[in-house]
C-alpha cells in the first residue's frame, strides 16, 4: 500500500492553484467534473507527491456539507476487495461506501472508510 494522493476541499479550484503553484506543485491533468460524487476534481503534483483539489459542484456534492481544507488520503492498494476484507478483519474503522468510479483516477474504483480516530481514508485499486 502506497500513498495515493492527499485530498483538500476547496471553495475554488481556480484560486486554489495559484496558490498552490507557488508553494512549487505543477497542474496534474486537467479539472474533472464527477457527475457521480458531484465534485470538480484537479490534480496537482510535486515530485512523487500528489494532491487532490475537490471542489463541491453544488449542494448534492459528497463533500458540500465538510469544512475545507485536509480531507483525506487515498491509499493505492494492489486487489481492493482484498485489501477491504482484511481492512473490516482489522476492525480498525468503517466502511461507508460502495464501491465508486473515480473519473478522476482513471475511472478506477475507490471506497472510502472512517478510521476509528474519525479520519477519512480512501482507497483505490492499482491500476492493471
Amino acid at each position: 500500500m502506497k500513498i495515493h494522493h492527499i485530498g483538500i476541499i476547496v471553495n475554488s479550484i481556480e484560486k486554489e492553484v495559484e496558490l498552490y503553484t507557488k508553494l512549487g506543485y505543477s497542474v496534474y491533468g486537467e479539472i474533472v467534473s464527477d457527475e457521480i460524487q458531484y465534485n470538480k476534481i484537479l490534480f496537482l503534483q510535486m515530485g512523487n507527491e500528489k494532491i487532490e483539489l475537490i471542489e463541491p459542484m453544488d449542494s448534492r456534492s459528497s463533500v458540500h456539507n465538510l469544512p475545507k481544507g485536509y480531507a483525506h488520503i487515498c491509499y493505492e492498494v494492489e486487489d481492493l476487495d482484498a485489501y477491504l476484507d482484511d481492512f473490516k478483519e482489522k476492525r480498525i474503522g468503517v466502511v461507508f461506501t460502495e464501491k465508486l468510479t473515480a473519473p478522476a483516477i482513471d475511472n478506477r474504483s475507490v471506497v472510502f472508510a472512517y478510521l476509528k480516530n474519525k479520519s477519512i481514508v480512501e482507497f483505490v485499486e492499482t491500476e492493471r
